[in-house]
């Protein structure tokens, strides 16, 4: 007899899982109380400009485990990808850092603009565009893993052994903080730990191959999130999915500590052999089940992790084409503003240009970033 899931959220956990369930003869349903797909990869449009601040790129869109995965769920077909040369553009004055994804090119500007610093310049290269952990991933559950597998990922580790043992405690900020010159000591932060998007306390080792894996291997699909979530939500209907929209669940059916179904807004209850929560964690952990099914682990996560300091996030619609200047800008200002009490002195704007769907022609869609008491 085929088997039946509810999944609650049609964002694109749950979508992703929806399609899985069609590939192995599931019939899955999904209730999702907005009235369109994507969740939190969505954006919005104004006065002809698309506002995307969710998928800046998809990773695994050239190559991997994780690109079988999109092609599985429907996303590549059709999509049409931009693969950007640079990683961003860091100023300050006469001093400039253009970060493009050649290896020799970020070496030999930083050597530039700081000699002394040579062989930190050098540890950072290898790191930022040698092999990294990304190289070893799999999409494979333990129990679908064989020896071969193993094997795979142990030769893709290898090659990151010694920079465990010297860097493995180390965050990109402390590792920074050691540069003589003033603004590697900023720039090399930036590479990751921007003031726009702040991650003071990102290990060094997330760095490893963060140029093949998160620049180089990572397109940004034109169309942006939607693009993207839309072609995913198609693949659903076609698997036999079906998503039902404006439709809130307002508890689950728990019996002998298992969940049997929901119960919606209207009061009508839905019942299946499997249910899956893709939506908001907090709602389901402590409002609907009120906290009877956690423990201290899942408590801490609540109530200890920061995922990201508190944003401001400014979108403007540009009379300017800036498709000739580099996507993502961060700069040093003359004199440091203040807002909301705290005080700014670099600023991060990225903008898309490239992406002929996000903007009417000859304007462009920017984005600005600030980060509340970025350090």
């Amino acid at each position: 007899m085929e088997k039946s899931i509810i999944i609650v959220g049609a964002g694109i956990a749950g979508l992703s899982t929806g399609c899985y369930a069609g590939m192995n003869g599931y019939k899955s349903t999904i209730f999702e109380m907005h009235d369109k797909p994507g969740g939190l990869c969505t954006a919005w449009k104004r006065k002809g400009y698309t506002w995307d601040i969710s998928m800046h790129m998809l990773y695994g869109s050239k190559g991997g485990a994780f690109h079988s995965m999109w092609r599985e769920l429907g996303a590549l077909q059709g999509t049409q990808f931009v693969y950007h040369d640079r990683i961003t553009y860091i100023e300050s004055g006469e001093k400039k850092l253009d970060v493009r994804v050649e290896p020799g090119v970020l070496e030999k500007q930083m050597l530039a603009l700081s000699p002394a610093d040579a062989g930190l310049v050098r540890e950072f290269v290898n790191i930022y565009c040698g092999p990294g952990m990304m190289g070893a991933a799999s999409l494979k559950p333990s129990e679908l893993s064989g020896p071969l597998d193993g094997l795979r990922m142990m030769f893709a580790i290898l090659p990151l052994t010694g920079k465990f043992r010297k860097y493995g405690r180390l965050t990109v900020k402390e590792f920074a903080a050691r540069f003589q010159n003033p603004f590697l000591r900023s720039a090399v932060r930036f590479m990751i730990d921007s003031p726009g998007w702040p991650m003071v306390d990102y290990p060094l080792l997330g760095l490893s191959g963060f140029l093949r894996a998160s620049v180089a291997g990572a397109g940004v699909p034109i169309g942006g999130s939607q693009q993207v979530i839309y072609k995913i939500a198609e693949r659903y209907g076609i698997l036999g999915g079906e998503v039902r929209y404006r439709t809130r669940v307002k508890e689950l059916v728990i019996e002998n500590n298992r969940a049997v179904g929901v119960r919606l807004e209207d009061g009508s209850e839905q019942r299946a052999d499997l249910v899956v929560w893709a939506a908001d964690g907090h709602t389901v952990i402590f409002d609907i089940l009120g906290g009877r099914y956690i423990n201290d682990d899942i408590r801490a996560m609540y109530e200890k992790w920061i995922p990201v300091k508190p944003l401001i996030h400014v979108c403007i619609g540009l009379n300017r084409d800036m498709s000739k200047i580099p996507n993502r800008i961060i700069f040093e200002i003359e004199k440091p503003i203040s807002i909301a009490g705290e005080e700014y002195k670099w600023l991060c704007f990225l903008h898309h240009s490239f992406d002929p769907t996000m903007a009417p022609a000859g304007k462009s869609a920017v984005e600005v970033w600030f980060a509340t008491k970025y350090d």
